[in-house]
């Protein structure tokens, strides 16, 4: 069987070497020699013109699994037999040989791993003046041999085609069905979900939102060889945050009665509220329940929330950064101050709000509790204190009585 169209992608083929010695191998024409191994291509030919099968015909069965001389439709005929590989190579010159091999080498999952005649190993070949196929490289050719039969093709010219065409030889020669890698049992990932679900929400997980949850898991573990723990943790996050959006309204940036009251993630949520205010930072609901569902990775990751609001409060109140650095929050730093406002004002101490303070750290210092005390008793806030409004009464009747009034 002649080789009908080969190419050499590596040019490995055109050595002055391989071209002397093949010359030589010619003359010489022996059992033995790189033209063959022990027959020559004359003795293969004239087997074939006399139907005699080379190699085990398995009682007439052929490469294609069919009966010798069976047509098959749409295809071509089923002739060849075990043994067409060995035969296949005979009959080829020695840079014909190379060619084939170097081509079959190309194409994706025909040889079993690290047994693809690769350039290097086929150069070494014809730089010693042998060109040997292996009885992987015979096994291989037949597996080429067999598709060829069925598609009615010249099995040279299935060579170059998936040589050509990795893409379509995986689809022969690639793992059809892999055996499913192990994965983690559904009850075991419901009762995971379960016990995140009751100690965030102090609820189970809704049976639909498990079966997706067990579901996506499985998927990732039968895709990948190993699944690490941050993949599941993201996975569990947003499983998490599904349910977060169902006690908050996205749209309408409120929050369903209670939502914030039942566990972890409830007291996470009061935690940074509770940091905002105390920074003096203005509150978005929806933002704080979306920090808060992003804390539950890891007590870094709160820490991280809270320093961001402390962050804040130092911008506003550059004064008091270094006891802001200190991992104070603005209320307990203008204590002194809230106090002398709740004093002069007449208010008490929890009704007042550090927003109402910023002036006092906004500069590069902070303004003294004196200086603080003449603008409160300036302010229209004092005017309306009861204080205020006693000293105005007996202000009047001190002059009402000098002018002997009333």
């Amino acid at each position: 069987m002649v080789l009908d169209i080969l190419v050499d992608p590596f040019n490995v083929l055109g050595t002055k070497e391989a071209k002397e010695k093949k010359d030589k191998a010619k003359k010489q024409n022996k059992p033995g020699s790189q033209k063959t191994t022990g027959a020559t291509a004359s003795d293969f030919v004239k087997d074939a013109e006399k139907g005699i099968t080379v190699g085990d015909t398995g009682k007439g069965s052929t490469l294609s699994g069919l009966e010798s001389g069976t047509q098959i439709p749409g295809g071509g005929k089923a002739e060849l037999q075990k043994g067409a590989g060995a035969r296949a190579f005979a009959v080829l010159e020695p840079e014909a040989r190379a060619a084939l091999l170097l081509n079959m080498g190309r194409i994706p999952n025909l040889y079993s791993p690290g047994m693809a005649p690769n350039p290097d190993f086929i150069g070494k070949m014809l730089k010693d003046g042998r060109v040997v196929p292996r009885t992987e490289d015979f096994a291989a050719y037949e597996k080429i041999a067999a598709y060829s039969e069925w598609a009615g093709e010249v099995p040279t010219n299935t060579v170059i085609k998936f040589a050509n065409n990795p893409d379509l030889a995986k689809q022969f020669f690639g793992s059809v069905s892999t055996a499913p890698r192990a994965v983690t049992s559904p009850a075991a990932l419901q009762a995971e979900l379960n016990d995140k679900f009751l100690d965030l929400f102090e609820t189970q997980a809704d049976p639909a939102l498990a079966k997706a949850y067990v579901k996506e898991i499985n998927a990732l573990e039968s895709k990948s060889k190993s699944v690490s723990a941050q993949q599941k943790e993201d996975i569990l996050l947003k499983y998490i945050q599904k349910k977060a959006s169902e006690l908050y309204n996205l749209e309408q940036t409120t929050l369903v009665p209670g939502a914030t009251s039942k566990g972890a993630l409830g007291r996470t949520v009061r935690s940074i509220r509770t940091a905002y205010e105390d920074n003096g930072i203005p509150i978005n609901e929806k933002d704080i329940y979306n920090k808060a569902v992003q804390s539950l990775r890891s007590n870094d990751a709160y820490k991280n929330v809270i320093d961001g609001v402390t962050m804040q409060a130092s911008t506003i109140m550059p004064a008091f950064k270094d006891l802001f650095a200190q991992g104070k929050n603005a209320r307990e730093v203008l204590s002194p101050w809230i106090n002398t406002r709740a004093q002069i004002l007449d208010i008490p101490v929890d009704q007042i709000k550090v927003s109402d303070m910023y002036e006092i750290g906004s500069g590069p210092a902070p303004v003294s509790i004196q200086d603080y005390k003449k603008q409160l008793y300036r302010s229209p806030e004092f005017k309306k204190t009861s204080a205020y409004q006693e000293r105005s009464l007996n202000d009047l009747q001190t002059l009402l009585r000098a002018f002997n009034i009333g």
